[in-house]
């Protein structure tokens, strides 16, 4: 089976400091890959550069097999990849439905025109959009919360609108920045039922990064450790945990 994602010798710099060196991976389509290691290992700034936020210094990034390195989010976005983030990004001033109504406008398919005169085109269009935003929050159980603020929501259900927003884009490659940051045990739980629960729904290939590692080592069944920029292992979450490199430079840190 042809890789979905595939990144081939990827480096990226910032004044001379190698931030991600030699990343070179691969995911399949269906997979659920974690990316861990310590703070600073590199993590965020591999999502950042498949994602085109960064252009690498040098290197392939490939999905579906075509190179994406350097292309802008939003085309990045249109071929079908998505992100949440670290910190959630929701906007703010919005309520949970118009924050995901705002991620299908780039799959809605209108034009200034049709929206300016308002045809039936576009009135078709639009009420289209909305039953799909609300059958979005009925899949991850946020219907009743549709016409209230994005932040009034607890943390939990933040992460789950800001993940639904991110489906809002039809991916078909998730990334997820710590989906449990700030989470109870009980909300971690829940969250890993979740994960596998959108792979399946929506036919999802994710790649996430997570210190929660019953989170991790419960969803993943490959991964990929990062230490100062520079993969140090690869293999099945059994083959991490015995891994003595992991456990020096994070299993076993603090």
């Amino acid at each position: 089976m042809s890789a979905l994602l595939q990144t081939i010798g990827v480096n990226k710099s910032f004044g001379g400091l190698a931030a991600v060196t030699a990343l070179s991976m691969d995911v399949q389509p269906g997979e659920i890959v974690g990316l861990i290691g310590p703070n600073g290992a590199g993590k965020t700034t591999s999502f950042n550069l498949i994602t085109g936020v960064y252009t690498p210094t040098s290197g392939s990034i490939q999905f579906e097999g075509q190179e994406i390195a350097g292309m802008k989010p939003h085309a990045i976005t249109r071929l079908g990849v998505a992100r949440t983030f670290q910190n959630i990004r929701l906007f703010k001033e919005m309520s949970v439905l118009e924050n995901i109504l705002v991620a299908q406008h780039m799959r809605m398919g209108t034009n200034l025109f049709e929206a300016t005169l308002r045809l039936p085109s576009y009135m078709n269009k639009e009420r289209h959009v909305h039953e799909r935003a609300r059958a979005l929050l009925a899949e991850v159980g946020l219907s009743e919360h549709e016409q209230a603020p994005a932040t009034s929501l607890p943390y939990g259900k933040q992460r789950r609108l800001e993940i639904a927003r991110a489906l809002a884009t039809e991916p078909k490659l998730l990334f997820l920045d710590e989906p449990a940051a700030g989470m109870n045990p009980q909300e971690s739980v829940e969250l890993m039922d979740f994960i596998l629960k959108i792979r399946d729904q929506f036919k999802l290939t994710i790649v996430l990064i997570e210190h929660h590692m019953q989170v991790v080592m419960g969803v993943c069944k490959r991964m990929y450790v990062l230490d100062y920029g520079v993969t140090i292992a690869h293999g099945t979450p059994e083959e991490i945990q015995k891994n003595p490199m992991v456990i020096e430079a994070y299993l076993g840190a603090g």
